[in-house]
């Protein structure tokens, strides 16, 4: 029985390929035709093909290489079907450096370059931001080339700027890892409040390195300075929301100032 049963299956034909692909709301870094094309270009798919002939463990390899996609798994079933199962990375914040380079984070502090199909609408960093692309680039894969055995699972570019601290790394190899990790903390405090993912549109980096934010409602500029004490400083911004602008209006101030402890300093109109 079990003799005929491994012949009868070496003998399957292809009968389908069914994609699932779990993604945002309205993100489309990765479709179905996107697959479809990959699947086809390899040479699946064809009349009368022996499923035997798809090697699945290379279209998760393809797949997982993509930089859109975190995880991929591909299986067969007994029915000859292929079935792609895809989950997409979710952008938080998208850099403009001054290099006129751009890329954006995901939510876990990974890179992922731009797509030609489609574009993010998530926050803005721009300024005088000083990390190259290639700075990114090569922090996403520095555990991966250090420690390839026991390489954790999804390290990202963001976590390994810690990997660099802990190995005294000269800072002029990877130019910019401190900025890069300031603006990913921010980005991800903004993104995981409702309130602050909603009035928050841009983070600008000024010429002394100051973290200036731009709201969506209110006609004042937010200086935040460092990103250090991120709760702190969004815990005062909420306090002068409620009881300062709540009583003077939203337009009263063009400046409203967070680098002094204890303080709120505003200028007015």
């Amino acid at each position: 029985m079990m003799s005929f049963s491994s012949v009868k299956r070496g003998q399957q034909g292809y009968s389908n390929l069914e994609i699932s692909i779990n993604q945002p709301s309205q993100s489309r870094f990765v479709t179905e035709e996107n697959i479809q094309n990959m699947f086809s270009n390899l040479g699946y798919g064809l009349e009368n093909q022996n499923i035997n002939d798809v090697d699945t463990r290379q279209l998760e390899i393809l797949l997982s290489n993509k930089p859109s996609i975190a995880k991929a798994n591909v299986h067969k079933t007994i029915s000859g079907k292929v079935v792609i199962e895809v989950t997409e990375r979710e952008p938080i914040i998208r850099i403009y450096n001054r290099f006129g380079e751009s890329f954006y984070l995901d939510r876990e502090g990974s890179l992922m370059p731009l797509s030609n199909q489609y574009s993010a609408r998530v926050l803005i960093a721009n300024g005088d931001i000083n990390i190259p692309y290639s700075t990114v680039y090569n922090l996403e894969k520095l555990e991966k080339e250090i420690n390839p055995i026991f390489r954790k699972t999804n390290t990202t570019a963001v976590q390994n700027t810690v990997l660099i601290e802990k190995l005294n790394v000269d800072e002029n190899e990877y130019p910019g890892a401190n900025q890069l990790k300031g603006l990913f903390q921010m980005a991800k405090f903004i993104e995981q409040n409702p309130f602050w993912k909603a009035q928050i549109s841009q983070i600008y980096i000024g010429e002394n390195g100051d973290f200036e934010l731009a709201p969506r409602v209110g006609g004042h500029n937010i200086i935040f300075g460092s990103s250090a004490a991120l709760e702190e400083k969004f815990e005062k911004l909420m306090t002068f929301y409620k009881k300062g602008l709540s009583r003077t209006g939203w337009n009263e101030y063009s400046v409203i100032n967070l680098k002094f402890k204890n303080q709120v300093v505003c200028t007015k109109r």
